[in-house]
């Protein structure tokens, strides 16, 4: 059974597994930021990761919409140069924090979006994941994984396609996200996000970040 989401999507047809084809970028702004903390010079970090001097440089000035390729091969050289520095961990003098490293904007949906707004929002914006809030507060989670989850039980039982995409998320949604602060340790979120699909980040008293593992892809860190 194939749901079709209509214009707000371009008309894309969507399965049950549709989402898992959302490409899962970590953010760019964050390269020059992870660079600086580990002390390594652009020609080092090409050097590393095989991927340009010239567009590491052009991503860092936000010239260049890379690949997810290219921005893969950066984290993963993040990767290998922070395993090798914690093989000797007087030479890591560096403490990440999730604030480093969570976006700085926050996309949500209320309990009251459907899903169908809800897969456009992921798609447009590439998440894995979002958070339901009302009124300021956390109220609940929904990855693509409980999507999927939930349209393959409604195909299942033969539930009417335009009724399974106008569900209310509330229906879907898991249980709110955690809240850590802007200053905790990288290593905290780490062993949140083992059982997490993320963390929420607070800054100033808001709540106005989101960290995924694919924020610190390539640290080495789950």
């Amino acid at each position: 059974m194939r749901i079709f989401l209509g214009q707000k999507v371009n008309m894309i047809p969507m399965t049950f597994s549709a989402l898992a084809l959302i490409p899962r970028l970590p953010p760019l702004d964050k390269i020059k930021q992870i660079r600086a903390r580990l002390n390594i010079s652009q020609r080092e970090l090409a050097d590393s990761s095989g991927v340009s001097q010239s567009l590491i440089a052009k991503i860092e000035h936000g010239d260049v919409d890379p690949s997810y390729e290219k921005v893969r091969s950066i984290f993963n050289a993040f990767e290998e140069i922070t395993k090798s520095r914690l093989l000797n961990r007087d030479e890591l003098d560096i403490q990440f924090t999730v604030g480093d490293l969570a976006s700085r904007e926050l996309t949500c949906v209320s309990p009251e979006t459907s899903l169908v707004e809800t897969i456009e929002k992921m798609l447009k914006g590439h998440y894995a994941q979002l958070p339901v809030m009302k009124k300021g507060q956390v109220v609940g989670g929904v990855s693509e994984e409980q999507i999927k989850d939930y349209i393959l039980g409604k195909c299942r039982d033969n539930i009417d396609s335009k009724e399974i995409i106008s569900v209310k998320i509330s229906e879907i949604m898991g249980p709110p996200y955690i809240v850590l602060d802007e200053n905790t340790p990288i290593e905290i979120a780490a062993i949140h996000l083992h059982h997490e699909d993320a963390v929420l980040i607070r800054r100033n008293g808001v709540i106005s970040g989101i960290l995924t593992s694919s924020n610190y892809l390539g640290l080495g860190l789950q």
